[in-house]
């Protein structure tokens, strides 16, 4: 999407969401495209690996590789801006804890829509109390996303993203839907970080569902959320460049 990718030039790695068993880049088309047009740059958007065929960590495995792969065509880390939706959220969250484990330098930036951040669904459950939300509940979800994490120990790392935060992670913008239940999550997890000395914007869009923004262009919060994306990552290349 958006043209070729060439080492030395600017892109996306997109990570699509659906609780780790659905969906895939062509369904999430629209919406990478429109942030490949406002952003001005390609889209690298990863076919991972899905339950219940597959279990963890295939897809954290594939969404490691896809940024290496990036790497190895030449790309630096400061070129790449990771997102993702949801479960892709999480697995955006989990590939920088990843990248430093091995050493290996962080994207430029991370920008989540509606990020499930703990897989445990603990804290969805105990926002399910404040919220009404339409699209999905802490227990269904939960029940979703445990087809893909099913054995799993919750605190490895790639998985306990909150517990994994640091001042070394690139700076993030958390996007989320002040009516979904998974508000709490990108909550929580931008207080953390902020804590540990990181930088962390958080949006809570009130009355929003469930990654809201694959609502544009009809939606008129969806368009001002991708405003904001866009603010976002141009403050991001204005800091790279003045630093360079």
């Amino acid at each position: 999407m958006g043209g070729q990718a060439k080492p030395g030039g600017r892109l996306i790695y997109y990570i699509h969401g659906s609780g780790y068993i659905s969906c895939s880049p062509a369904t999430h088309r629209g919406l990478v495209s429109e942030l490949s047009r406002r952003l001005h740059r390609p889209v690298f958007a990863v076919r991972y690996r899905r339950a219940p065929k597959y279990r963890f960590p295939a897809a954290h495995d594939d969404i490691l590789h896809g940024y290496l792969w990036l790497l190895e065509q030449g790309h630096r880390g400061g070129e790449i801006v990771v997102m993702g939706d949801s479960a892709g959220g999480h697995l955006a969250l989990g590939l920088c804890v990843q990248l430093r484990e091995l050493g290996v330098e962080q994207p430029a930036a991370l920008v989540g829509f509606s990020s499930l951040v703990d897989p445990t669904w603990r804290l969805a459950a105990a926002g399910n109390r404040l919220v009404w939300d339409q699209f999905i509940s802490a227990r269904t979800g939960r029940r979703i996303t445990h087809t893909y994490l099913v054995g799993a120990d919750f605190s490895d790392p790639r998985l306990d993203v909150l517990g994994a935060v640091g001042p070394d992670l690139p700076p993030m913008l958390l996007q989320t839907g002040g009516s979904e239940v998974l508000a709490s999550d990108s909550e929580h997890y931008a207080a953390a970080l902020r804590a540990a000395g990181g930088r962390c914007e958080l949006e809570v869009w009130s009355g929003m569902f469930h990654v809201f923004q694959m609502g544009y262009p009809r939606l008129s919060e969806a368009r001002s959320a991708l405003d904001s994306v866009e603010r976002f990552v141009e403050s991001i290349d204005t800091n790279n460049i003045a630093a360079a």
